[in-house]
């Protein structure tokens, strides 16, 4: 696990080695996989405040699906979904109650990796 990400608001993007997570090999997608601890509620319901979301490191994502990008040239992250509208990327939250963030040139993206496994803690 290397830190944390935001469902919500972007945080600053740094890496906190945070420990390992065990995990069954032959349970796992193949790829560079790494977890984030979440913050934040506006994945909810999907993904709760304080999950473990496994990501696989990659550049780009299909539609719909849950990606961490690095926004702000490459200083702040997020958890969103993520939408393509012709040429435009949007990066939409689950929880209503926060707004999209539709990348630009102004507002520039970088997506990590594709949210793979998600495990809720109680």
């Amino acid at each position: 696990m290397i830190g944390t990400i935001t469902c919500g608001l972007p945080i600053l993007a740094e890496e906190n080695f945070n420990g390992y997570i065990t995990e069954a090999v032959d349970l796992l997608p193949s790829g560079k996989l790494f977890y984030l601890e979440t913050k934040g509620n506006s994945m909810t319901p999907t993904i709760p405040v304080g999950s473990l979301v496994l990501i696989r490191q990659q550049e780009e994502v299909e539609n719909n699906e849950i990606a961490a990008v690095l926004l702000n040239s490459d200083t702040e992250a997020t958890l969103k979904r993520v939408r393509y509208q012709n040429d435009t990327m949007i990066l939409m939250p689950d929880n209503r109650q926060y707004a999209p963030i539709i990348v630009n040139e102004q507002n520039p993206a970088k997506i990590i990796g594709k949210a793979v496994k998600v495990t809720m803690m109680l």
